[in-house]
This record gives C-alpha cells, structure tokens and sequence, in this order.
C-alpha cells in the first residue's frame, strides 16, 4: 500500500470516528436532556433528564426509619411487631413513594443502647454529630434529585417524642419541646439548600392524626 493510501485510510478512519461521536450524542440528546455535571464525589458525569414515563406517581416522602421498623427502636419502646399502623397503607393508598431514612440511634449507639434519658447526649458528641451531618447530607442530595426530576416531595415524617427523630417533642429528662438530634440537623440542612418542603412529627400512639397530616401534605 502506498504511503498516499495509508494516510488518506487514517483520514477515513478519523472522520468516521468523529460522524460515530457526534451521532451518538445526538441520539442521547434526542432521548432525553442531558448535562455534563460533577457528582457528589467530585467526578464529572453526565447528568440526564428522562421522561420517567413508566408507572412511578412522581411522588415521595421521606419518614423515620422507625416508622416502618420497630424493631430498631430501644428497649419497651417499641409500639407494635413491626412498622406503626396506618401510616405505611395510607401513603401507599395515596400513591406515595416512602423512602425510609436511616436510624440515626442504631446507627450511631447500636441496638441495645441506653434509655432516651442519655440518648441526646450521645448524639451530641463531636463524632455523633459529624455522623448526623452526614446523613443530613445523604437526605438533602436525594431530596434535590427528586426536586430536580420534576417529582414532588412531600416533606418529612419524624417521631414526636424521640430523642432523635423529634419535630416539635423531643425527650431530654421527659418530653419536652423541641427538635431531636437528628432533626436538628436535618432541618438545618434542609434550609441551608433552599428545600422548603414541610418536616411534620407523628405519634405512634396517634396513627389517625398522621392519615390527617399525610392528606394535609397530599393536596
């Protein structure tokens, strides 16, 4: 092969490589939107934007983990054999995606930890409230991801009452009012991105009030 036709054969190949490229994105185009974007590690990926037109609601709510797991509550706190009543069939009534959060007590102090009277304590060491910050973090990156698809986040369940998950009762030496430790950081979190959907506390002795609450969050 001459010298002539070996070039003018890499040229070919260069050309065809490019057509193949542009082509291709393209395509990926015509499917759905798409940006070039960093991740949450720093990566460059590529963000995409799909129709999501299969069978999902495009809805979701996020809820204490304890809400649909007792058994990861503390020693004679636990209300029933497993998740609290109502809650989990009434959402899924309505069509509500239910992302259980983590448990921010079996996390951090294990399953056969104290009594809720040391419970906050706990959480707020240097090292527990580093933990807490990272899941506050975990949240708010997968509530602005739904956000960003065009879904609708509910807002978020917590447990009244809890030394950790508490929205307007918390337990420090008895209930009392305020936010657990847990929640203290998330809605901090929450704010601090802009996310300004509703953080609401339930009851587990009180499931009835929580199907009125969920269809005040559901119009």
């Amino acid at each position: 092969m001459s010298g002539k036709s070996r070039y003018s054969r890499r040229g070919f190949i260069r050309v065809l490589s490019g057509l193949s490229a542009l082509a291709a994105g393209f395509s990926s185009r015509c499917l759905f939107a798409a940006d070039f974007v960093k991740n949450r590690f720093g990566e460059r990926m590529i963000e995409r934007y799909p129709p999501f037109d299969d069978a999902r609601s495009r809805k979701v709510i996020f809820v204490a983990h304890c809400i649909m797991n007792q058994n990861a509550r503390i020693n004679t706190c636990a209300y029933t054999p497993a998740a609290i009543p109502k809650i989990p069939e009434c959402l899924l009534r309505r069509n509500t995606g239910i992302i259980q959060m983590p448990c921010p007590e079996l996390a951090c102090l294990g399953l056969g930890r104290g009594g809720p009277e040391e419970i906050y304590d706990q959480l707020s060491t240097p090292g527990a409230r580093r933990y807490l910050k990272g899941m506050a973090r975990d949240i708010v990156y997968q509530a602005k991801q739904y956000r960003k698809q065009g879904f609708r986040v509910l807002g978020v369940l917590g447990i009244d009452g809890s030394p950790s998950c508490g929205v307007d009762i918390t337990y420090y030496g008895g209930e009392k009012p305020g936010k657990g430790a847990f929640m203290e950081e998330l809605t901090q979190a929450l704010a601090d991105n802009g996310l300004d959907f509703p953080v609401r506390g339930v009851v587990d002795a009180k499931a009835d009030q929580a199907e009125t609450l969920i269809a005040e969050l559901d119009r």
